[in-house]
């Protein structure tokens, strides 16, 4: 099993929500399931029998009102485990990459969007 944690000085909600991002539009797992109650996503990719194929599990972990945990793992389903040399770390580390990229580009483009209240114009009477 391989493991990654990974920092932010942001919300947890804001991290989770970027985090569904990267599973659903970025990877390639099937059986997606997300526990928005306890902030965790599970999937799996790849055939049972095949050496490279994995189970992921992340959860968010809120450490303040402002900070948390990112807390990726990933373990292989195949008896043929043997063979995978390294695969799991590998896929671990984009997988962070990934969640980094995306948790960043999330709270820059929530910072751009703001408006303050004289910028805002109405039309008509």
């Amino acid at each position: 099993m391989q493991r990654e944690r990974i920092e932010f000085e942001l919300n947890a909600r804001r991290v989770y929500t970027a985090v569904k991002r990267v599973f659903y539009g970025r990877t390639r797992f099937s059986s997606v399931e997300c526990d928005d109650e306890h902030f965790t996503i599970e999937g799996r990719r790849g055939w049972l029998i095949s050496p490279l194929s994995e189970h992921v599990k992340m959860r968010v972990v809120a450490t303040g009102t402002s900070s948390c945990q990112v807390i990726i793992e990933s373990s292989s389903r195949s008896p043929l485990n043997l063979f995978n040399l390294g695969a799991n770390s590998r896929n671990v580390t984009q997988l962070g990459e990934f969640i980094r990229n995306e948790v960043y580009r999330v709270s820059n483009t929530d910072v751009d969007i703001h408006l303050k209240p004289n910028d805002i114009k109405f039309k008509g009477g």
